[in-house]
C-alpha cells in the first residue's frame, strides 16, 4: 500500500477541509479522489497565490 502525506499548514485552515470532508460524508482519500476527478473534468481551483490573497481579503 502506498500512503502520501500531507501538511496543513495551520489549524483553521485542517477545520475548513475537515468541514468539507464531513460535510460530504467522504474520509480523506475520497476527498483528494473527487479533487483529482473534478480538475481532470476541467474544474478550476485557484493557485496557490490566489488562494492566499483571496484570504487576505476576507
Amino acid at each position: 500500500m502506498t500512503s502520501t502525506r500531507i501538511i496543513i499548514k495551520d489549524d483553521e485552515q485542517f477545520a475548513q477541509l475537515d468541514a468539507v470532508r464531513e460535510h460530504h460524508g467522504v474520509n480523506w482519500r475520497g476527498m483528494l479522489i473527487k479533487g483529482a476527478e473534478r480538475l481532470e473534468d476541467g474544474g478550476v481551483l485557484p493557485t496557490e497565490e490566489q488562494a492566499c490573497d483571496d484570504a487576505e481579503g476576507d
